[in-house]
């Protein structure tokens, strides 16, 4: 059966999904997700932990998840047969998220409401104001020592634009047109950078996948196939 492999955002969790979007993309393949790995301090190093040991037919990645995708195709453009990366950075020196978005001065549930209101746009936010039943409830959070590591390492990434213009794998690129964590210029930069990719913009916020996962599913879907 064919693999795909989830990375998640910043302080994500490998069962942080919606459901029905994993188990629209279970009708392709086997779906697989892992939080950032506990060793390392770059993005770099996350990517070098994660490479799996057999090639995998669609690698995601969503935010800091898709900068770490990224970093993963250019040392091993074999690992994959399409990529996906979703919200994806192109690195520090564009736009980068609001300071609350790195900002764990207040405690950890400050810091996780304050992300939920960024991610989608206000309009979506007053029509559904208990944003938490998009979101399932996962069985072990990050620490937040290693929440705080992943801040920092998406904070010094200078992105790996130069190396990815010799990757040739097809790579389909979704965003939302409203992103302020990661705006849009972000990925409009990295579809002009890689050879074979593609871009799809939503009429969202950064969070796509939670808003309208069947949508976001059904892209990947058809995409790969």
């Amino acid at each position: 059966m064919k693999k795909s492999f989830i990375i998640p955002g910043l302080g994500g969790a490998a069962d942080c999904w919606a459901p029905v979007f994993t188990g629209r993309l279970s009708t392709c393949c086997k779906v697989e997700s892992s939080p950032l790995p506990s060793n390392g301090t770059t993005i770099v190093e996350f990517a070098r932990e994660l490479i799996p040991d057999e090639p995998v037919d669609i690698l995601i990645g969503f935010s800091i998840g898709a900068a770490v995708a990224q970093e993963m195709i250019t040392h091993r453009p074999d690992i994959a047969s399409t990529v996906v990366l979703m919200a994806p950075p192109a690195g520090n020196d564009f736009p980068q998220p609001p300071e609350d978005a790195q900002d764990f001065s207040n405690g950890r549930g400050k810091w996780s409401a304050s992300m939920l209101e960024m991610m989608f746009t206000p309009e979506w936010l007053a029509s559904h104001p208990d944003i938490s039943e998009f979101f399932p409830r996962v069985k072990r959070q990050v620490p937040g020592e290693r929440l705080i590591r992943q801040s920092n390492a998406i904070s010094d990434w200078e992105g790996c634009r130069d190396a990815l213009k010799k990757v040739s794998l097809p790579v389909l690129i979704l965003a939302g047109r409203y992103d302020i964590i990661t705006p849009l210029i972000h990925a409009q930069t990295l579809n002009k950078t890689l050879p074979n990719a593609s871009l799809t913009v939503f009429d969202t916020g950064h969070g796509f996948p939670w808003q309208c996962p069947l949508e976001t599913a059904d892209k990947i879907l058809e995409f790969h196939r």
